[in-house]
């Protein structure tokens, strides 16, 4: 949780000290790639770390990872120039890669599925609370400590998270005897992949932007060839023949273009067209956080008698409701809608995302759980970048037409024409029934 708490948090308790870092250092124009090599270097690293822990162990990979990031978090706090802060949050990024998803990981290792559904509210309300704590934090520590703090504080707390599991964790499934099969090509492939479609989707009104991407579906292409005659491929291609399987995966690359969608723009929505206070913006998140952490609780309790589809599919329902009460919003909305929404989608994540991540991992096989559940996390992710990427460029061709407010109203159509898609595809889940899945285990 310590972990956790701290590779979700980074990428947010970075923005507040972000004005003042520019403010010393200067570096405006290369302003926006503090944040953009983080989210590049942690969603390319997150199936590479998962499928290493599943030949290395868990308390390995984690460590190197937790190291790395306190490494990062440290040379970020005394770097020279904005040049060198990227440089280093890029290493970063790479160490919060195997710190997120091997949490989620361990969980399904450490857990029996009636322990596993209850933890996993523990989790969520972890990150809902680093989300809600992360400027707030980074806001204090910068007027009352000075910038660099927000880089330090992760090392006494990382350094508490690694030495737990470092003296306390035992893998529990078995690791490749002799010399393990590390698939290079793939990582590489799946690496530059991500990094290709990420660095497109920064801005797609240029050439180039479309070339990446166009890049990005080429080495796709290449690492699904290469995948499918590798050994032990570092994407676990053979488990997308599971219905169940590819269906969450499909499911995490909608879910993650709505939430980062609306994470992105229901923010600007207060503060450009409402012409609210950055403080006012930034709190119309919160009800949707804490619906997140309260409905994953109830859903966990739910899942134990009658399964993960109904609670993925009803979570869906409430996505597609809140969606559609936030495309109805306009200059004039009073606060009630909006918080309706934010209710609306934060109980349907809560009750959704869970459901189908405890399924994948009841159902796998244990050698198999580190790379499914890392594939899981990548895709939504990259679907969350995609989502911000196709949205912004909606976004900036709407206001040439209809102005800043008709813009951001209409973009949140396209969020609800993909909450609609992902209910369509969560319905295509398979049924299985508590006692069977447990027997299936």
């Amino acid at each position: 949780m310590i972990g956790s708490f701290m590779g979700s948090m980074e990428s947010t308790v970075v923005a507040t000290a972000m004005p003042t870092i520019v403010g010393e250092m200067g570096g405006l124009s290369i302003y926006g790639w503090s944040f953009s090599i983080y989210v590049l270097a942690s969603s390319a690293g997150i199936p590479v770390a998962g499928k290493l822990s599943d030949i290395l162990g868990r308390r390995v990979v984690y460590a190197w990872a937790m190291a790395l990031f306190l490494i990062a978090s440290l040379l970020c706090s005394i770097a020279p120039s904005m040049i060198w802060l990227i440089v280093f949050r890029g290493l970063q990024g790479l160490g919060a890669a195997g710190l997120l998803p091997l949490a989620l990981v361990m969980i399904g290792d450490m857990f029996s599925f009636e322990e596993r559904a209850r933890v996993q509210a523990l989790f969520s309300g972890v990150w809902g609370i680093s989300s809600i704590a992360g400027p707030l934090l980074g806001g204090f520590l910068v007027d009352r400590v000075g910038w660099p703090s927000v880089f330090y504080i992760n090392i006494p707390f990382g350094i508490l998270s690694a030495w737990f599991v470092w003296h306390w964790w035992e893998d529990r499934h078995v690791l490749t005897e002799g010399k393990p099969y590390i698939d290079y090509p793939g990582a590489i492939l799946v690496t530059l992949a991500a990094v290709s479609l990420l660095l497109g989707l920064i801005d797609v009104t240029v050439w180039y932007g479309w070339a990446l991407i166009a890049l990005s579906g080429v080495l796709g292409y290449w690492l699904w060839r290469v995948e499918k005659s590798s050994p032990d491929p570092v994407l676990p291609i053979a488990l997308f023949r599971w219905r169940l399987f590819t269906v969450t995966i499909l499911h995490s690359l909608a879910i993650g273009w709505v939430l980062n969608g609306v994470t992105a723009y229901v923010p600007l929505f207060v503060q450009e067209v409402q012409k609210k206070s950055a403080t006012e913006a930034g709190a119309t998140l919160t009800p949707l956080l804490l619906a997140w952490v309260i409905a994953s609780a109830v859903s966990a309790r739910v899942m134990l008698r009658i399964g993960y589809r109904s609670p993925a599919i009803w979570g869906m329902v409430m996505v597609v409701l809140g969606s559609g009460m936030l495309s109805q919003l306009h200059v004039d909305s009073g606060k009630m809608l909006l918080i309706g929404s934010m209710l609306c989608m934060g109980t349907g994540f809560g009750m959704t995302v869970p459901a189908l991540l405890i399924a994948v991992q009841m159902m796998v096989e244990r050698q198999a759980m580190g790379s499914a559940t890392a594939t899981i996390q990548f895709a939504r992710s990259i679907g969350g970048s995609v989502g911000v990427g196709v949205m912004g460029a909606f976004l900036n061709w709407q206001v040439a037409k209809v102005g800043m407010a008709g813009a951001i109203e209409t973009t949140f159509w396209v969020a609800g024409a993909i909450t609609i898609l992902g209910l369509a595809i969560t319905i295509a889940a398979p049924v299985l029934s508590a006692e069977e899945m447990g027997r299936r285990r």
